[in-house]
């Protein structure tokens, strides 16, 4: 999507910032492999079947978590000086596929979460900050 400004063309920032690239490849050429992908923030390793991706591969911000256990970080009714305190994104690598971490719920009815960059699909109850650990991170394909 773009716009037209003074005759120049103006990518659209949301469009481009939903993207992830593709960084690592392993095994290349095979039908499952695992995939290192780049947000604006971070870089992530995923499972990818079937998997045609290439280095330099642009694809679509969206990956899903294969049995994830999600809690909700905090209760509405915690001091806001905690609920601040407690809004911070993290995620760390446990194993091959494996993550636990922290991201805001950005839609809760498609259990979307959003940590460093990356959207994340699992089952979520909270409409705010949820802690999760994944068994399996996929790409969506």
């Amino acid at each position: 999507m773009c716009g037209v400004d003074g005759g120049g063309v103006i990518p659209d920032v949301d469009h481009i910032m939903n993207k992830l690239t593709v960084i690592f490849v392993d095994p290349p050429d095979e039908e499952d492999a695992s995939v290192t992908l780049r947000s604006e923030h971070a870089e992530l390793v995923a499972f990818c079947w079937p998997c045609d991706l290439k280095v330099g591969d642009i694809v679509e911000n969206r990956l899903s978590a294969l049995d994830v256990d999600v809690l909700a970080t905090y209760l509405s009714d915690w001091p806001e000086s905690e609920k601040e305190e407690l809004s911070r994104e993290w995620i760390e690598r446990t194993g091959h596929f494996t993550y636990r971490g922290r991201g805001r719920v950005i839609n809760q009815v498609e259990g979307l979460v959003e940590v460093l960059g990356f959207v994340i699909e699992m089952p979520v109850l909270s409409d705010e900050y949820v802690d999760f650990e994944i068994s399996r991170l996929d790409l969506n394909r």
